[in-house]
Formats: structure tokens, C-alpha cells, sequence
């Protein structure tokens, strides 16, 4: 059961987190293992929103806060709300689980059509942590994902989330980057710990 709710969330990009019952969570830095992620693609501005979307949702699991400016021009209403609903309903029962990092991925593709586009990247599976899975997996196993990014008020790209295709695909020399601190996958925390929009 611990396992279906990490697969909904990660189908939005993302995983849930594990928090305390603090009134705040600082958000973490990012710091990458093997150097920044690096590419042909790394630089396409439709890229660098899931990117942003990612790295927001992430943040937005491990500080259990999902009304920050961040998340809010790079990511879609609807995404944040499954993924801030997500993290609450698993507080509601009794399981917790966190984010190490943005999620490692390599851009594939992006296709590019008026004020939106679909941009396809092979991104880690079960990138989560919990009291069970308490370190980062070392053999990550990748899978294709496609994300709709739409252009709006002229200059904001928002992510609408990611669609996983059953299909398997290659990480290696993905960039992997951990939060630093690293949160605790053994805390737990309140469902009104978890600020919504």
C-alpha cells in the first residue's frame, strides 16, 4: 500500500515526504554529485522549466509547503494540488516518505508546437526515501516520461506534470543531485503540517 502511493506521486514527478510536527522546514540546497546535469538539451528553455517544476515539487515534499512562489510560476495548479494531496492522504495513513533530490533525468526529446510543448526525458523510478528505503538506491532503473509544458502571461513556462510510459530507459551518466541537508525518512508529521495552495 506504502508502494501505491509512492507510484502516484512519482507519476507527477515527485514523491512524498517525511517531515515533523515543526511549524517550518527550511528548503534544502541542492548539491550535485558529478557536476551539474550537462547536454544538447540541458539549455532549451523547455527543459529548464521541468527542471524548475521538478526541483520545486521536490522542495515543496521535503518542506511539506506548497504555496511558494517557486512552485507556483513553474508548475500547474492542478499538479501541485495532486502532489499536495498525495502527501496528505499518506500522513493520513500513517506512512511517510521524502525526496532525496530532484529527480535524476536525461532529456530526450522536446517537441515544440505554438505556446507549448511536450518534452520527453528518461527519469528515475522509485526515486523516494522512507523508513524502510532510507538511502539513495544505488542501481537506479530509468523510465520514459513525457511532461506538457504551456507558456503563460507571455513569459511564465508551466509544467502540467508527467505521464510515465511503460518503457524502460538508460541513466547512465545521469547527474544526481541530493539535498543537503538530506531529510529524515523516518520522521513523521501531521496532515495539516502540509500547507496547501
Amino acid at each position: 500500500m506504502k508502494r501505491t502511493g509512492a507510484s502516484i506521486v512519482l507519476l507527477v514527478v515527485g514523491v512524498a515526504l517525511a517531515g515533523c510536527t515543526p511549524a517550518a522546514v527550511a528548503a534544502p540546497e541542492v548539491s550535485w554529485q558529478g557536476g551539474k546535469p550537462s547536454g544538447t538539451l540541458e539549455s532549451d528553455p523547455w527543459v529548464e522549466a521541468v527542471r524548475a517544476s521538478d526541483l520545486a515539487l521536490n522542495s515543496a515534499i521535503v518542506t511539506r509547503d506548497y504555496t511558494g512562489d517557486d512552485l507556483q510560476t513553474t508548475t500547474s495548479t492542478t499538479t501541485i494540488k495532486r502532489v499536495a494531496a498525495a502527501q496528505r492522504s499518506s500522513a493520513e495513513g500513517d506512512r511517510f516518505f521524502t525526496s532525496p533530490g530532484p529527480t535524476p533525468m536525461i532529456p530526450l526529446s522536446v517537441d515544440e508546437e505554438g505556446d507549448e510543448a511536450m518534452v520527453t526525458v528518461c527519469q528515475a523510478q522509485d526515486w523516494y526515501l522512507d523508513a524502510d528505503q532510507t538511502s539513495v538506491p544505488e542501481d537506479l532503473k530509468g523510465q520514459v516520461a513525457e511532461f506538457r509544458v504551456v507558456l503563460r502571461d507571455g513569459d511564465q513556462r508551466r509544467s502540467e506534470g508527467g505521464a510515465v510510459r511503460a518503457e524502460e530507459c538508460d541513466l547512465a551518466g545521469v547527474s544526481i543531485g541530493l539535498f543537503d541537508p538530506q531529510p529524515d525518512p523516518t520522521e513523521t508529521y501531521s496532515p495539516d503540517d502540509v500547507k496547501v495552495p
